[in-house]
């Protein structure tokens, strides 16, 4: 009995300690609203768990294994609805309340009555089943989307969530379909086995969430790093490395390249005359606008201050030159938001295809 209390209060502290990680990811700036204050409860909410079940023989005799199933429900269903908001899928947190109460009032009135001891049990294993089969169907589709150590942290979390799902149709079955007489389920493992692995499965869905809470605040900061903050694309150092990486690829595919060179016409005016809070607007509509303009494989840069530019793959000088006059013609007629006058502005615009061979430096000189 002491190894598996040990086993138990193991599990208990690797939540604690998840808990702790959750709440330090938590305060990272950019990774406020994405669900780990609702892991971080769950994780508090499975160490108190197993911190109940591993001290059975010393608590009140009201205190059984219906309340430590019940703080386990709780537990998965926080890290289930903590999961949702991390992916960015708002709601059902009405379906979680109402599932927790059901599975109170099914434990408190097995308490007063006395009822069969398999039907707290089987409500549990309902209950966490539907929570399981919650977290499949939202991890499941993101396996794909993800990338190296994100792809590796969702595959974890789907697999593990999936064996939460098998144990819970296993134990369903077994107390169904014992007292039909099913003699290779006579030696039924003890609930509290399976309360310890469902134990031990909610901590290892929070270590591996943990991984694909780290990955994207990973992401965050090397998007951080690349792109402008007042414009939202990329800085001139990563437009730079992008610029040569294009034309090695160019080079290798035998393939054109266009690049584009942007500057917003009289933008000290601008700025004297309005305000540099309002140049900053005027920097944030334009780029907006460039966004718009640019095609998926192509990609654009703030080379500094007003300046910008665009490089455009497989793309030959009269191509560019298309999308060059389309994205002046639109920024001449979508003035900048203003108070209390829209700030109108134009666009200077010049053009180079890359000769073979040409470097960067070269090309931007043209």
């Amino acid at each position: 009995m002491f190894q598996s209390q040990v086993s138990v209060l193991v599990a208990g502290l690797f939540g604690l300690q998840m808990a702790v990680v959750f709440a330090v990811l938590q305060r990272t700036p950019g990774m406020g609203r994405a669900g780990l204050n609702a892991w971080v409860a769950g994780a508090l909410l499975v160490t108190a768990a197993t911190v109940l079940l591993a001290a059975q023989d010393y608590l009140p005799e009201w205190l059984t294994l219906n309340q430590v199933d019940l703080v386990m429900t709780a537990a998965l269903s926080s890290m289930v609805y903590g999961t949702r908001c991390f992916f960015g899928k708002r709601g059902g947190v009405l379906a979680l309340c109402l599932l927790n109460l059901a599975v109170l009032a099914n434990a408190a009135y097995f308490d007063w009555t006395g009822g069969a001891p398999t039907e707290p049990a089987l409500v549990f294993i309902l209950a966490n089943l539907y929570l399981s089969l919650g977290l499949l169907r939202v991890v499941a589709p993101q396996v794909p989307a993800k990338r190296g150590t994100g792809r590796l942290a969702a595959l974890s979390l789907g697999l593990i969530a999936l064996a939460c799902v098998a144990m819970g149709v296993y134990q369903a079955i077994d107390l169904t379909l014992l007292p039909a007489g099913l003699a290779w389920l006579a030696k039924r493992p003890p609930r509290e086995t399976f309360t310890v692995l469902h134990a031990f499965g909610i901590v290892s869905l929070a270590v591996s969430f943990a991984l694909l809470a780290h990955d994207g605040l990973r992401r965050r900061l090397e998007r951080r790093a690349s792109y402008d903050d007042l414009t939202e694309v990329l800085s001139r150092g990563p437009y730079w490395e992008a610029l040569e990486e294009a034309c090695k690829q160019a080079d290798r595919q035998q393939r054109p390249l266009t690049v584009a060179f942007i500057d917003l016409d009289h933008f000290k005016a601008i700025n004297d005359l309005y305000g540099h809070l309002a140049g900053d607007s005027v920097l944030r509509h334009f780029s907006g606008l460039l966004r718009k303009s640019v095609r998926a494989d192509d990609f654009a840069g703030r080379l500094g201050g007003e300046e910008f530019g665009i490089v455009m793959p497989g793309t030959a000088l009269d191509q560019g030159r298309a999308i060059s006059v389309r994205l002046s013609a639109l920024v001449r007629a979508t003035p900048c938001p203003s108070e209390p006058d829209a700030i109108s502005y134009t666009v200077s615009i010049g053009m180079a295809e890359r000769l073979p061979g040409e470097g960067a430096d070269t090309l931007m000189l043209r």
